[in-house]
């Protein structure tokens, strides 16, 4: 059961180790050692939205409302996980990799510690 203690949120924007399109593993919890990617991540609440076999989804029983064309029933959604549970997926090794960060002519670039493998800063893509 989720504890009933509301901690304010920060002042400022906390940074996370994950981005949105990283390849992650879940280090604990009932989908520990399974990968997804992350969809959104939000750095506010600590959270993130994974994607794939890490999924973590709950389910919510809706009334029907035949005014606003909604169906009743229980619908499935997916649930953000804590982003202390996430650790990237290094493609060397297929395993969590702890990163650090280096700083290259580009800017701030993340690189695992055991196979030295950079994770480039995918590009993002524009509003329409």
């Amino acid at each position: 059961m989720p504890s009933k203690v509301k901690y304010p949120k920060p002042a400022k924007t906390p940074k996370c180790h994950v981005r949105t399109g990283d390849k992650v593993v879940v280090l604990s919890g009932s989908n520990r050692g399974k990968t997804g990617t992350v969809i959104r991540v939000f750095p506010m609440d600590q959270r993130a939205l994974v994607d794939g076999d890490a999924s973590h989804f709950e389910t919510r029983h809706v009334k029907a409302n035949p005014q606003a064309n909604i169906e009743g029933g229980r619908i499935k959604r997916l649930r953000p996980i804590h982003i202390s549970k996430l650790a990237l997926l290094d493609p060397t090794t297929n395993k969590a990799a702890r990163i650090r960060h280096e700083r290259t002519a580009t800017g701030m670039t993340r690189v695992a510690k055991k196979s030295n493998h950079r994770f480039e800063a995918a590009p993002v893509p524009a509003k329409a």
